[in-house]
């Protein structure tokens, strides 16, 4: 590179050392970053695309309850082209963090000189928000990186010659229009685009074909999306029309809350939420008021060199462009029907950045900008003092309100287990478009054999030897595993401090123990009830019931009733009902399946009453009662049974 040639030795060891630091604060602390819902969704999206075969033509749902544009999903498609570890894509980001810092000082040093290159980039490797959001699997992580190459190409557009500065222009109103199908707020870029077109009279046939062209490639990036909606989801094009037709305010949301991202105020809670760092006296306010004095004397700077600059020349395009990138998200969010949350703006990032390096242009003088480079270099060691306390503690500490389960620990739980044998894993919730948990593993065991179930009700027991994994062990799924004297040599893969354990078991297709067996009853669906159990489970009295799915029921919702009645209450309203959800969708004909009824009863009558429980299966939503196999109801009655004082069933009875 023929400027690296024109560096003095000094300059590329600062120029080094400025990206090394850019580069442990975003690639650093390996998988201390959020791997939750977002980002499991969005990571399902690419995986799709790069190894199912199925092209993205929908995003994942937004803050503001509309789905993205699938900008971002191809994005993170390359990553996941190459690596299915959700890891891989991480790094992606930061690098692509790191990268946007490097290409900050060369736009600075090309156009501004050294010293400015320097405090721009050493602002945007350490600046607090432009760090956490280079760490994480987040469509808006991707718009500070979209940005720079914004502005780059509209200088090269408005600076260049010939043929290379078509080719910059069109590829600037493509990111314009290409930025918003990333992220909302990547709309910001379309207003400055708009402005730059009217400015410099891009209009022009000259300019005009250009434009065309990049307008026409961000058409035919919409196109899918547009297609999506048309054909087969009017109901989005209904929620768009129903948030713009919402209620909206007018106000400057925006500039407090880029004011906030420029000096990085209160960052922390995104790692440690409501723990205070262990190191307060760097964390005071002192250093925002410092890093906010530097941008307001870039901003005058950049004004200056505006007034007194030809339009035309590096140093004003450059500053015209900084300023326009600093205006347009707040003339975007300056009427709004969401709140305007701060990585809404996130675009402005590499401009703050050249404003704090043009900062250093306010006297002539060598040793004002050492000194503006030196506070620069201060308040960025601080900074990232600052952050390297937060992720260890984010590491080490599961904190309220703070980081939920870093990518590294469930990355670890899910991978320790041998490739070569299939998992069952038991959480919350068992729909990965819907259910964070559920949506990380998803991702995470792309490619093995895997079945993520809601255990809270049902725990499955396959015809095959599998590991069964439990979100922590006082969960419904596994006390039933305990119960049932399957818990043999138990793995656990520890979270935070804080945080109980994942746990998982090797099933080794061994019978369930501690059910009362009587005659096989099938019902309709496939599946035959084979025996039951009830028990106390702390406050609760629990019916466990064991089936055997002898053929995967059609397609469809399925609950299980339990309905408890007493001898005084029998043939009559059920004493206490208890309706739970089957996760049927994820039966697999051979498995055995243990449904549990929980009922919230007092002491007095556990201790006294006869009991009685009816079970059976219905359909979602039209509520119709699943049958018998011969066509007789599908209703079963189990019991009686008593439970003495201490809660031990002291009779039980098959039906």
């Amino acid at each position: 590179m023929t400027i690296w040639r024109q560096l003095s030795r000094i300059e590329r060891l600062a120029l080094l050392a400025v990206l090394a630091l850019a580069a442990v604060l975003r690639l650093g602390w390996t998988g201390v970053n959020s791997f939750a819902f977002d980002e499991a969704r969005l990571s399902l999206i690419a995986l799709r695309m790069a190894r199912g075969g199925e092209f993205a033509s929908l995003g994942m749902p937004s803050s503001v309850g509309l789905p993205n544009l699938p900008g971002a999903a191809w994005i993170f498609a390359l990553p996941y082209a190459l690596s299915t570890d959700p890891l891989f894509a991480t790094l992606f980001v930061g690098v692509l963090g790191v990268l946007t810092v490097f290409s900050v000082w060369l736009l600075a040093r090309r156009v501004w000189g050294a010293w400015a290159a320097l405090a721009a980039a050493l602002y945007l490797a350490a600046s607090p928000f432009a760090v956490l959001y280079a760490r994480n699997i987040w469509a808006q992580d991707l718009l500070p990186p979209l940005a720079l190459v914004w502005m780059w190409m509209a200088y090269e557009a408005l600076t260049g010659e010939g043929r290379r500065r078509a080719v910059a222009l069109a590829v600037h109103v493509f990111l314009a229009g290409f930025a918003f199908q990333v992220h909302f707020a990547g709309a910001a870029l379309a207003i400055g685009t708009a402005y730059l077109f009217v400015r410099f009279g891009w209009w022009r046939l000259s300019r005009l074909i250009p434009v065309l062209i990049g307008g026409g490639l961000v058409l035919l990036a919409l196109l899918p999306f547009v297609t999506t909606v048309t054909c087969c989801a009017p109901q989005i094009a209904e929620q768009f029309s129903s948030v713009l037709d919402g209620p909206s305010e007018t106000n400057l949301d925006a500039l407090s809350e880029g004011a906030r991202l420029a000096v990085g105020w209160q960052w922390d809670y995104l790692l440690a939420g409501d723990t205070a760092l262990s190191i307060p006296l760097l964390d005071h306010p002192i250093w925002a008021i410092l890093i906010g004095a530097v941008i307001v004397v870039g901003l005058m700077v950049l004004v200056n060199i505006i007034r007194r600059g030809a339009s035309r020349s590096a140093p004003t395009v450059l500053a015209e462009l900084a300023l326009v990138l600093l205006i347009a998200p707040l003339v975007l969010f300056v009427r709004h029907s969401s709140p305007v949350l701060l990585h809404y703006e996130l675009t402005v990032l590499p401009a703050l950045a050249l404003v704090v390096g043009a900062s250093t242009h306010l006297f002539q003088q060598r040793t004002w900008a050492l000194a503006i480079t030196s506070l620069v270099a201060l308040v960025a060691l601080v900074w990232a003092a600052l952050l390297a306390d937060s992720f260890n503690a984010a590491a080490r500490v599961e904190t309220p309100n703070g980081l939920g389960t870093p990518l590294q620990v469930s990355r670890d739980a899910a991978y320790a287990l041998p490739n070569d044998t299939p998992v069952l894993f038991f959480t919350h919730g068992d729909d990965p478009n819907v259910d964070g948990e559920a949506g990380a593993f998803a991702a995470l065991w792309w490619g093995r054999e895997h079945r993520i179930v809601q255990g809270e009700n049902i725990l499955i027991l396959p015809s095959y030897p599998a590991y069964l994994m439990a979100t922590l062990r006082p969960f419904q799924a596994w006390e039933e595993i305990e119960v049932s004297g399957l818990a043999n040599d138990v793995l656990e893969f520890p979270r935070r401090e804080g945080a109980l354990p994942f746990v998982a078991t090797l099933y080794d297709g061994s019978e369930p123990q501690g059910f009362t067996a009587f005659e096989p009853v099938l019902l309709a669906d496939g599946a035959q009830l084979e025996g039951w159990r009830a028990r106390i489970v702390g406050p609760r009295l629990r019916i466990s019931t064991l089936w055997l799915v002898v053929a995967a029921p059609p397609a469809g919702t399925y609950q299980q009733f339990h309905h408890l009645y007493t001898s005084d209450t029998l043939g009559g309203e059920p004493f206490m009902q208890s309706d739970v959800a089957l996760s049927a969708g994820r039966w697999q004909a051979g498995d055995r399946v243990i449904v549990m009824g929980d009922f919230f009863v007092d002491a007095e009558t556990l201790a006294s009453a006869d009991f009685y429980v009816d079970v059976g299966h219905y359909t979602l939503p039209d509520v119709v009662r699943v049958g018998r196999s011969d066509g007789s109801d599908g209703v079963i009655r189990l019991g009686p049974f008593r439970l003495d004082s201490d809660g031990d069933v002291i009779e039980h009875e098959s039906p």
